[in-house]
């Protein structure tokens, strides 16, 4: 190999170097969101690195959501974010790379882990909030927008209430694929009756988690789940999102 292709080589892997002494910095110190990171003149001093290689390393690590990068400002850890798997899963679906089908089944196992443990750790504030959102799902049963609305929202406040941080961020990130299921679910297309069993069946896992039963909100969910995807089959939307 000659010395250019070296250089190159040097080049390329000096940005990854940087990123990975960072993140054993952001380790060792026991850094947490919102602690400042030395800025690019400091650590490419401490490194004995060029600037532009920690330049580079630092814009990676915020695209990915890690730091927060300004203008005249000493660059900052960021709280974990759903927007980067979010953008994942929206580039899987816009490639053909998954399908409705897939998001539903990753979907399934998260909401069931969190009603299951929104049984035992939800608060009674929450518990509130949840037979609200079916109280507003049950009144919006001629609104499809608001159905939608209302039925995200109670999603959401189960994996709050589940008290694991990656169940939150599993579900906002899964948004809009979310979105598309429950077109499917809560869709125009539904009969009046077909949309009670919907309300009802989410009133089942709200009943079930208020009353700590874990086992039974588990069940519940599944139940509500099996019901989507007999509906999504049914006319016949497992296909590939454009």
């Amino acid at each position: 190999m000659n010395q250019s292709a070296t250089d190159d080589d040097e080049l390329i892997s000096r940005p990854s170097q940087v990123t990975q002494q960072l993140l054993e910095l952001i380790a060792r110190d026991n850094l947490r969101p919102g602690d400042p990171v030395p800025s690019e003149v400091q650590f490419s001093r401490e490194l004995q690195v060029s600037r532009n290689s920690v330049r580079e390393s630092y814009r990676a690590l915020a695209a990915l959501g890690v730091i927060e990068i300004g203008t005249g400002r000493r660059p900052r850890l960021m709280a974990m974010s759903s927007d980067v798997v979010s953008q994942v899963f929206g580039y899987a679906l816009t490639t053909a790379q998954v399908t409705v089908s897939h998001v539903m089944e990753t979907r399934r196992g998260v909401e069931i882990q969190s009603a299951q443990l929104a049984a035992l750790r939800a608060t009674k504030a929450q518990k509130d909030e949840l037979r609200e959102h079916v109280a507003e799902m049950r009144a919006a049963i001629d609104d499809h927008q608001r159905r939608i609305v209302a039925d995200l929202a109670m999603h959401r406040k189960l994996a709050e209430a589940s008290r694991n941080p990656l169940n939150t961020l599993l579900l906002d990130a899964l948004h809009d694929p979310l979105k598309q299921s429950m077109l499917l679910d809560l869709g125009e297309q539904r009969t009046e009756a077909e949309l009670i069993r919907i309300v009802d069946a989410h009133e089942a896992i709200v009943d079930r988690v208020c009353v700590g039963d874990a086992v039974g909100a588990g069940a519940a969910m599944s139940c509500h789940f099996d019901m989507s995807s007999n509906i999504m089959l049914r006319i016949g939307s497992d296909q590939e999102v454009t």
